[in-house]
């Protein structure tokens, strides 16, 4: 896999891809679907994010990339959130310039968004590959002809 994107532009989401889908030891709270594993007050005033357990292969992955190629396109709920994520980088995957991680508020503008930067780096869509754990948005942006992959990809 690592071939494939050697010479391409990477956007790698965050939960789910660079990092194990799974906080305080759950897959869900239970207490609002739409945050996942995570509950309101944890996004607001915890520190729950700088405890995920970053995953080996993507960080043996990233690290053998061309920096100025790599970019995180996460999505956050709340600025604490994101204070935590790009701590949780920079201590994780430290190859990762910061100013090229970009979070969204919602996932399902992430195809546009890898667009939008095609447009503004002049880059080719065919020179870009995206990876995220969330089969939806895959299938989404295959369909607008990015080159998609789950994480399983990477797994040997």
């Amino acid at each position: 896999m690592l071939e494939k994107l050697k010479e391409k532009y990477i956007f790698f989401d965050v939960d789910g891809t660079l990092s194990e889908y799974r906080y305080n030891d759950k897959l869900y709270s239970g207490a609002c679907p739409e945050l996942g594993c995570q509950t309101l007050e944890d996004l607001l005033f915890s520190n729950l994010f700088s405890k995920a357990r970053p995953l080996k292969t993507m960080q043996k992955i990233v690290s053998n990339l061309d920096s100025n190629k790599v970019f995180v396109l996460g999505t956050i709920v709340t600025n604490n959130e994101i204070e935590q994520k790009y701590s949780w980088l920079k201590k994780n995957y430290s190859t990762i310039k910061k100013e090229n991680i970009c979070f969204i508020s919602n996932t399902m503008l992430k195809p546009e968004v890898i667009i939008e930067y095609c447009k503004h780096l002049n880059i080719k869509k065919e020179d870009v590959v995206f990876v995220d754990d969330r089969l939806d948005i895959l299938r989404k942006a295959e369909e607008l002809g990015i080159t998609s992959y789950h994480p399983s990809s990477f797994m040997e």
